[in-house]
């Protein structure tokens, strides 16, 4: 069988999978489509008799929740949470058993979810558009290029984050709390429930030396061109310098936990 081939099956039973439970499935996209209706809701509300607020043009701001709630599937959408305890388990030794990459079958399971999710997404976005009747603002065809470009270093950057805390379960099945505590952070952090850039200034430049902005706030200041020459260069920098981080570091995690691994429960 072929390199590519052996993901393309991995990729189709992922899909299958992922509709079996089908009202789970509605009732997660139902409440990933109530919390954009409520933002668009709020801010749409505040902008009642301004033009402008926080900086922003109404037009800006419906854009903005728009952008979010695509990027929540592209980027933040993911199988993975069940990582640790399949680590913990031992279920995750069936994969290492196969001729498959581990890392690899992952990203692919993963992949297979985004896809699902973003189908929903865009069917939510036209039922969305015919309540708010939104003016989306178009980016140029450099920024949108750049935009797609940031949007591929979030999806990695967040992967790696998802085998990070997987990882924890070489070692414990302690995960839901240090993962709840991370999801809360990520609510503020990443500018899901209101751009970054309307908080104090110094709390903007500690944020944005995490990678958190990078998950969706970053892309969607790419997409409106918020951003100036020097701040792109400086957060794409930023952005890539977390990549490299956390990929040494999960690489280094990963092979001293594989190492050790001894199947619990098998």
């Amino acid at each position: 069988m072929s390199y590519f081939r052996k993901y393309l099956i991995v990729l189709k039973l992922s899909w299958q999978n992922g509709l079996v439970y089908r009202t789970s499935l509605l009732m997660w996209r139902l409440r990933q489509f109530l919390s954009t209706l409520m933002s668009l809701t709020v801010w749409q509300v505040m902008f009642s008799g301004n033009q402008t607020l926080f900086n922003y043009q109404q037009q800006e701001m419906i854009s903005y929740i728009f952008l979010v709630s695509f990027l929540q599937s592209m980027i933040l959408a993911t199988i993975m949470h069940g990582l640790a305890a399949d680590i913990y388990s031992g279920k995750i030794s069936d994969i290492l058993l196969k001729p498959i990459n581990l890392f690899g079958y992952l990203a692919t399971l993963d992949l297979a979810d985004k896809f699902k999710n973003i189908i929903f997404t865009i069917i939510e976005a036209i039922i969305l558009a015919f309540i708010f009747h939104p003016v989306i603002i178009l980016p140029s065809l450099i920024n949108f290029g750049v935009f797609i470009f940031t949007i591929l270093i979030g999806v990695i950057l967040y992967f790696l984050i998802q085998l990070l805390f997987g990882s924890i379960g070489f070692w414990s099945p302690e995960t839901w709390a240090p993962r709840f505590l991370f999801m809360m952070f990520l609510e503020f952090t990443a500018g899901k429930l209101f751009p970054l850039d309307i908080l104090p200034k110094m709390v903007q430049n500690i944020v944005l030396l995490t990678p958190f902005p990078y998950f969706s706030y970053f892309q969607i200041q790419v997409f409106l061109n918020r951003l100036t020459t020097q701040q792109l260069i400086t957060y794409l920098a930023t952005s890539i310098f977390w990549t490299i981080l956390l990929t040494i570091v999960v690489g280094k995690i990963w092979k001293r936990g594989i190492k050790g691994y001894q199947a619990a429960g098998i």
